[in-house]
C-alpha cells in the first residue's frame, strides 16, 4: 500500500464530525476534492510530541490539500482543552463553548474549605434575601473554593450575599490556581465586594485562558464573621452574545473593583 492514500476529503469530514448526513444535504454541501494522508507529518505540543486521535482513541493521520495539513478540529481543541460542541441541527461547530450555555456552579469540579465553607441544602440556610435557593456554599468566617474550568470558560459569573446577622463587607477575590501559577498564585486578578444592605449581588469575573480558579472569601477586617453565601444560580459561561463588551448584561448587577 502506498504511504500516501488518496481519499475524498468528504468522507473525513464525515467521520471525525460524526454526523449523518442526508442525501439532500451532501448534493448541496459536499463537494468532492483529492487529497493526501500525510503520513510523514509528526506533531509537538507545548514541548512534547502529540499524537491526535479520535473519539475512539484511534491514532490520526494530517490531511494534505493544496500545500496545507489538515486536523480534525475536536482532536485539535481538545488537545489545546478549548470547549467544542458539535449542532446536528443547525450544522456548527462552537470552538470554546457555546455563547449563550451557561454550566451551574455546582455542577464544576470543585474543592471547598470544608471548616469555614460548607455547602448547604438545609432550607433554612438557602433562604437568602427573602429568596428560596436549592443549594448555597455558606461561608461564615472566610473560606476558599476552587474550581477546575480547563480553560473551558470565559466569565465566571457568582451571585453572592450577606446574610443576617452579618455586618460586614465582603469581598470575593479571583486567583490563579493553577499549578503552573507559581508566583502569581498570589496576585488577585479581580477583586469585588457585597455589602450586607445588598440583595443578591451579581460579581463577573474574566476567567478566560484559567485551568483552575481560586474565589477567596473574606472581610478586609481580621477575621469577623461575615455570613456570606454563594448561590446556585451563579454560573460559568463563555459570554453574553447580547451585552456589548465590558456592559454586564440586563438584570446584573456588577459591582466595582477596589
Amino acid at each position: 500500500m502506498k504511504n500516501k492514500k488518496m481519499v475524498m476529503i468528504a468522507v473525513f469530514v464525515a467521520a471525525v464530525i460524526a454526523s449523518s448526513y442526508g442525501s439532500a444535504y451532501a448534493a448541496a454541501n459536499l463537494e468532492p476534492i483529492n487529497a493526501f494522508f500525510n503520513r510523514g507529518v509528526s506533531f509537538v505540543l507545548k514541548g512534547e510530541l502529540w499524537q491526535p486521535k479520535d473519539e475512539s482513541g484511534n491514532p490520526l493521520t494530517a490531511i494534505h490539500y493544496e500545500g496545507s495539513n489538515y486536523l480534525p478540529v475536536r482532536a485539535l481543541a481538545e488537545a489545546l482543552k478549548i470547549q467544542i460542541d458539535y449542532d446536528a441541527v443547525s450544522q456548527k461547530i462552537y470552538i470554546g463553548g457555546r455563547p449563550a450555555e451557561k454550566t451551574p456552579i455546582f455542577a464544576m469540579p470543585m474543592e471547598i474549605d470544608n471548616i469555614y465553607a460548607i455547602l448547604s441544602k438545609d432550607s433554612k440556610e438557602t433562604l437568602v434575601k427573602n429568596k428560596q435557593f436549592q443549594e448555597v456554599l455558606k461561608i461564615d468566617q472566610y473560606g476558599d473554593v476552587v474550581f477546575t474550568i480547563d480553560r473551558k470558560y470565559k466569565r465566571l459569573v457568582l451571585d453572592a450575599a450577606v446574610v443576617s446577622p452579618g455586618e460586614h463587607e465582603v469581598e470575593f477575590s479571583l486567583y490563579n490556581a493553577s499549578d503552573n501559577a507559581a508566583n502569581t498564585a498570589q496576585t488577585i486578578l479581580k477583586k469585588l465586594a457585597v455589602k450586607p444592605d445588598d440583595d443578591v449581588k451579581q460579581l463577573v469575573f474574566n476567567v478566560e485562558g484559567l485551568e483552575k480558579i481560586k474565589i477567596h472569601v473574606q472581610s478586609e477586617n481580621t477575621n469577623p464573621y461575615i455570613y456570606a453565601r454563594i448561590l446556585d444560580t451563579s454560573y460559568f459561561d463563555n459570554g453574553d452574545p447580547a451585552a456589548k463588551e465590558g456592559t454586564p448584561s440586563a438584570g446584573s448587577k456588577e459591582t466595582s473593583t477596589k
